[in-house]
């Protein structure tokens, strides 16, 4: 049987990965040859892109290019084998980093969204900046819709909800600044994500891992007391290495149809069929177009 060497630091910063259960959590399993099996466990709801590197790699080989990078689904992801190779013991030491996203999404950027408030509200639309957060999460939202405390948010596209932040009350409490935004965010089948705000305190209709269809309310807006109001943020933006980066928008409203929205216009919001089934799995016909139904043997 090969022995693997591993230094006693990694073996005690491996336990205290373990014990910390990371959201992408990379480890392995020898088989009788003395191989190592590498995995990946992907404890999200979304895609992440994961990179593997050897800073110790003595008497051994992969059987894929290193260092590795990749992309895991949700769940358990192989990854790949390191084999021993030579007459001395095989030793490796290698650390992971991990960023939320695809290595090559698929973005549709004339996709068009339902404004995310309940059909026939009117609302006044401003621009914002967008700052970068922490976690992967944005404090600042590209459009800003007017709206009063207490009005629900709705999702404008279809997906999964990757993450739930409605625990501060700081907004509700009137702070005057804050980084610590009630949100709730959704991958898209394209690997953009949705983030909306502001949610009142624990004001979410949803939970991570649940599918949303566009339309669908997810929760009650909360308090803004920053002297503009209550109000609904929403941006779309794809991950590409440590940034995230925002995507111009279109949206369909009443009167309006589709199109881009203009800072300081009022628009009407409306949740057309064709608009919100856009990205909805066709059901099959239960009957074929035409058929005719077999007529009963008499009894």
């Amino acid at each position: 049987m090969t022995r693997v060497c591993l230094p006693l630091l990694f073996l005690l910063s491996l336990q205290q990965s373990l014990l910390s259960q990371r959201v992408i959590e990379v480890s392995y399993t020898q088989d009788a040859k003395g191989n190592l099996l590498f995995s990946c466990n992907n404890r999200a709801f979304c895609p992440y892109v994961l990179s593997v590197s050897f800073t110790t790699f003595q008497n051994a080989k992969a059987d894929h290019v290193l260092p590795y990078e990749g992309e895991v689904k949700p769940g358990m992801n192989r990854l790949f084998t390191v084999s021993p190779e030579g007459a001395g013991d095989l030793q490796i030491k290698y650390t992971s980093s991990y960023q939320k996203g695809c290595l090559h999404p698929s973005l549709h950027p004339a996709f068009t969204y339902v404004l995310p408030i309940a059909p026939g509200k009117e609302t006044q639309v401003f621009e914002m900046n967008k700052t970068p957060g922490t976690d992967g999460l944005d404090s600042g939202f590209v459009i800003r819709l007017k709206m009063q405390q207490g009005d629900t948010i709705y999702a404008a596209r279809r997906g999964v909800v990757t993450a739930v932040h409605t625990n501060s009350a700081e907004n509700d409490a009137g702070a005057t600044a804050t980084d610590n935004w009630n949100l709730v965010e959704i991958v898209h089948g394209d690997c953009t994500f949705g983030q909306y705000g502001v949610f009142k305190k624990d004001g979410a209709f949803v939970h991570p891992g649940q599918t949303v269809e566009a339309g669908t309310p997810l929760g009650l807006v909360g308090g803004d007391k920053f002297g503009r109001g209550s109000d609904v943020r929403f941006n779309v933006s794809y991950y590409q290495g440590p940034r995230s980066i925002p995507l111009p928008m279109q949206f369909w409203t009443k009167k309006n149809g589709k199109g881009k929205l203009k800072h300081g216009g009022t628009y009407i919001s409306e949740h057309p069929q064709a608009v919100l089934l856009q990205e909805t799995p066709a059901t099959p016909a239960s009957k074929k177009k035409g058929a005719v139904p077999a007529k009963k043997k008499a009894g």
